[in-house]
């Protein structure tokens, strides 16, 4: 999934960052003094969708205090929006406040996930209303918002017969799909077991993480064993274990709302070296239609 670099509180930093010098064993610390400007505190905000009523909050920064409420506008830019209102999302408030004494105030915003498809680019462009002499020029008054859809994990979802597409299968196996079971792993948490992915015998266990909603990134936690050499390739080479694991920062991911996984994967032998690497998408499907394929074949 995506990764955006974004302004940080190098903004907020600038108003509330005390910077420490050493003086001895002791800190002297001194405050920003300049001019007060009211900014968004990042240039992007992803949001992952999934509850109707779950409020995301987008702060709005000051980088200096004030002796009373500050009151701020925030409009959207219909032009460069194509997330609707009232359809796709809701604000609370077009405007927030700043608190006297206080440097932050949050937008809150909400989105409708029955309105967002997996595959939609929803994106929102908000801009605040502040005088003049509030716009640090160097970051503007603007910022992006961005809805993706996003479902909750159900590792049963992720259970019964499913068909493997794979890179390998078609090198080294001479077929494009191959339709498998897969049941719940007993002892490792969010992990399912492919039952006889590759070859019969030979169980992959692949663990889905839900840490991070906005990437549902799957892993394996060691190299597992696919197979034998001699079966993908008529021979043995050292000690006969063909060899998977994934490496790190793969791109590897899962879609609970879509049931289905990619993932890439390394294959090779212990002492030999690597085959190549590979990419398999496994996906999910009915009882029906598993009977369908073994009758009539993937």
């Amino acid at each position: 999934m995506k990764r955006y670099t974004t302004l940080k509180t190098a903004l907020l930093a600038v108003g509330a960052l005390l910077v420490a010098t050493l003086a001895g064993c002791e800190p002297e610390r001194t405050t920003y003094d300049g001019p007060n400007y009211i900014m968004f505190s990042s240039e992007r905000h992803d949001l992952g969708v999934m509850d109707s009523e779950e409020w995301f909050e987008i702060p709005i920064t000051a980088t200096r205090t004030a002796d009373k409420d500050r009151n701020v506008g925030v409009e959207i830019i219909a032009a460069r929006s194509n997330a609707i209102y009232g359809l796709h999302y809701t604000i609370e408030s077009t405007t927030v406040t700043i608190p006297a004494g206080e440097l932050t105030a949050k937008l809150r915003i909400k989105g409708y996930p029955d309105a967002i498809g997996v595959s939609d680019n929803l994106g929102i462009t908000l801009s605040l209303a502040i005088e003049d002499e509030d716009v640090w020029e160097e970051y503007g008054t603007e910022t992006e918002v961005y809805l993706h859809k996003c479902c909750p994990l159900d590792m049963n979802a992720f259970t019964g017969y499913a068909v493997v597409t794979s890179t390998w299968a078609m090198q080294y196996m001479n077929i494009e799909s191959i339709l498998v079971k897969t049941h719940l792993d007993e002892t490792m948490p969010n992990t399912i077991v492919v039952e006889d992915m590759y070859y019969a015998g030979y169980d992959i266990r692949i663990t889905l993480q839900n840490e991070n909603r906005l990437e549902p990134l799957i892993a394996m936690s060691e190299p597992q064993v696919m197979g034998s050499t001699g079966e993908a390739f008529g021979t043995i080479y050292g000690n006969g274990k063909l060899m998977m694991m994934q490496p790190a920062d793969s791109g590897s991911y899962y879609s609970p709302c879509e049931g289905f996984l990619l993932q890439y994967v390394t294959v090779y032998v212990e002492e030999v070296g690597t085959v190549g690497s590979y990419a398999h998408v496994i996906e999910w499907i009915s009882d029906d239609e598993a009977e369908r394929i073994l009758r009539e074949g993937v």
